[in-house]
């Protein structure tokens, strides 16, 4: 008798690990995926000045603190607030080992729109400065454009999700994921310098034409935003 309900026990134990083996059924939860994107083109409202003065200029006929002089007087004509907008960047200077060097100092310089950028341009040519170049523009509050697309990402998404829903028949429900793909950071670099320009203007005659300056303008930055989302279909309409 004792080996019989052993017997059954084990029987009884197979069947119950046998039945917990039995992959559950689980039931698929019906969804449609979509993308959805936003874009706007933008002018920039920042951009950035990169100014040397460099006592090797015109053969050594300023010093250091001449030119930082001259930069001054430049940017103060061009409506600059300096202690706003302009920051040293990297200087080369004579100390008691190296004496006989030609010294230089590098600034960055930050303007808002494209008019204050040939402002100064222009003033660095005037007070003989050469060293100056437009490097990279930029929009400040990028970050604000950014969230208004990402919201009109999403509700294109949306559309075209209900769309689609609609065409079989039934409807969205509940978004249950989202994916969000960031863009790149709006900045373009620019490189317009001008000391080839201001070498051929030094170089004309008084009865020649003075070159004309290259003119200044921001082109316009795309900023694109990029969303993906998984909505719930509902059962089909009756």
């Amino acid at each position: 008798m004792k080996k019989i309900m052993k017997k059954l026990f084990f029987i009884a134990t197979f069947a119950f690990l046998a039945i917990g083996l039995v992959p559950a059924q689980t039931k698929t939860e019906a969804s449609v995926d979509v993308t959805g994107r936003a874009k706007v083109k933008v002018v920039p409202d920042r951009a950035e000045i990169e100014i040397t003065i460099n006592e090797n200029d015109l053969k050594g006929k300023y010093s250091l603190n001449e030119w930082e002089t001259k930069l001054a007087i430049a940017l103060k004509s061009a409506g600059v607030d300096a202690k706003k907008q302009l920051s040293l960047y990297r200087q080369y200077l004579a100390t008691a080992k190296r004496k006989n060097i030609k010294q230089y100092k590098t600034f960055k310089l930050e303007v808002y729109t494209a008019e204050e950028a040939q402002n100064v341009m222009d003033a660095l040519v005037e007070n003989e400065i050469s060293g100056g170049r437009l490097t990279k523009v930029w929009l400040a509050d990028r970050k604000a454009v950014s969230d208004s697309l990402k919201v009109e990402a999403i509700k294109s998404a949306k559309h075209d999700a209900s769309v689609l829903a609609e065409a079989i028949g039934q409807s969205i429900g509940s978004a249950i994921q989202i994916n969000f793909y960031p863009s790149s950071p709006a900045v373009t670099y620019r490189n317009v310098m001008l000391k080839s320009v201001r070498n051929e203007a030094m170089a004309v005659t008084a009865d020649e034409a003075i070159p004309e300056l290259p003119q200044i303008n921001f082109d316009e930055i795309e900023i694109e935003e990029n969303v993906s989302v998984k909505f719930i279909l509902n059962p089909e309409k009756q």
